[in-house]
């Protein structure tokens, strides 16, 4: 079975500091099974693909008898190239999400991500929300 996107909330903030433009940051869950996997927070300035985005993933259980220990953030950079999309995984550590103690009890580092088992699940999320979320359409230099 897929996963399944369903999109939550969109908040747009700025001026960016270096370019003037208003940023965004929408979010939203992923499904799989009929079980929550992940909650997804997807972070870019609009009118300014050479900046880039983030895309931070709280991924673990999301059950009733969960809690953030059950958790952990994970983060991935993403750069428009001349040759498609490009995504890296990046220390969580530094990123806002990471911060919030309520979502998740700790954030992994690159090397905690790249070859091991998380990895090929991440990449799978990142491929339904860039499928499933229409409101990044942007960052793929489609229409919204």
């Amino acid at each position: 079975m897929a996963i399944i996107v369903e999109t939550s909330g969109t908040s747009d903030y700025g001026p960016c500091d270096c370019c003037g433009n208003m940023s965004r940051l929408v979010w939203g869950d992923l499904h799989h099974d009929g079980l929550k996997i992940a909650t997804y927070y997807v972070h870019w300035t609009l009118g300014r693909l050479d900046h880039g985005a983030n895309f931070d993933l709280v991924i673990g259980r999301w059950d009733d008898g969960s809690s953030p220990k059950d958790r952990r953030v994970v983060a991935v950079a993403y750069r428009r190239m001349a040759d498609g999309p490009q995504f890296m995984v990046i220390d969580a550590t530094d990123r806002p999400v990471a911060k919030d103690a309520s979502l998740a009890a700790s954030a992994l580092r690159r090397d905690q991500v790249i070859g091991t088992p998380v990895a090929p699940a991440v990449f799978a999320m990142l491929d339904a929300i860039w499928l499933g979320d229409r409101r990044i359409a942007e960052l793929a230099g489609q229409a919204a």
